[in-house]
């Protein structure tokens, strides 16, 4: 198999902290616009708290250049409320917000994160796989420790579903993927809070073969870092990308990367593509 594509951003991109550190101090009339001008793909993860409308999400697909990707949280409703159970309707109201994605070919995974209270449950799985299977890729990411096991690894598969790789304090690093594609989580590991976390060189050096690896057996490899705090996500995005010796985003024409963003300034601005209001992607702490 030919090596597959490498796409790494960050978990949302509407947060205040990020002003003056990556986000320019004297403001961005379209964050969104500003974000697609560093990186070519974004998690929404408003959508595990509500789903926007289709007026916000035609915009952004109306404001992103060809090219960039999303992908999006599946509602809490499904998976902490409802625990994978009676969630036909939900799973409508999901796919019809973001239509306009996929009609914009655009939405490239839903990623499900279980609650950490739910144990795997095989036959539970297997019908919510069922029901949550469709036109756009899922990724699935486990909270615990009963799903990491040969019987859920295989739900997977024949569902075509990815698990999630995923970096956090208490749960091992495993790598596994689906031959489509491969699903990558940074949240940090901070004290209380993961996502407050600043991940050193060292440790992003150590994600460089395992990304590689990933690399060899999917088509694609999506990444996202989750430790807003202090605009930290895009900082180790983009320390990353430049270890695996990405590209930019080919809409941006520029052929090196933006300088890290420091304390006080951020990239330059990006230019061309479309113009319009900003996002406003919640926070993610579930």
């Amino acid at each position: 198999m030919t090596a597959g594509r490498v796409l790494v951003g960050c978990s949302g991109w509407d947060y205040a902290e990020w002003v003056g550190r990556f986000y320019p101090r004297r403001g961005v009339e379209d964050r969104l616009r500003y974000y697609t001008g560093v990186f070519p793909v974004v998690e929404v993860n408003s959508s595990f708290y509500h789903l926007p409308t289709a007026r916000t999400v035609e915009s952004w697909a109306r404001r992103t250049p060809n090219g960039f990707r999303f992908t999006a949280k599946v509602p809490q409703e499904i998976t902490h409320d409802r625990r994978l159970q009676d969630v036909e309707e939900p799973l409508q109201a999901l796919r019809r917000a973001f239509q306009p994605l996929v009609r914009a070919g655009k939405l490239s995974a839903f990623l499900v994160q279980l609650p950490p209270s739910l144990p795997f449950r095989e036959a539970e799985v297997r019908d919510f796989y069922r029901r949550m299977a469709g036109d756009v890729p899922v990724a699935v990411e486990f909270r615990e420790e009963s799903w990491l096991t040969e019987a859920s690894f295989h739900l997977l598969q024949d569902a075509g579903f990815a698990p999630v790789v995923v970096d956090e304090p208490k749960l091992p690093v495993f790598l596994r993927s689906d031959p489509s594609f491969a699903y990558v989580r940074w949240h940090g590991h901070g004290s209380p809070l993961w996502y407050d976390y600043t991940y050193r060189s060292e440790e992003l050096s150590a994600w460089v073969p395992r990304v590689r690896e990933l690399q060899e057996r999917s088509s694609q490899v999506l990444g996202f870092f989750n430790n807003h705090f202090r605009a930290d996500a895009p900082r180790n995005a983009l320390e990353l990308s430049q270890l695996l010796e990405l590209p930019p985003p080919p809409w941006t024409g520029r052929l090196v990367p933006p300088d890290l963003p420091g304390p006080g300034s951020g990239p330059d601005p990006p230019t061309g593509g479309p113009s319009g209001p900003p996002g406003n992607p919640r926070v993610d702490r579930g």
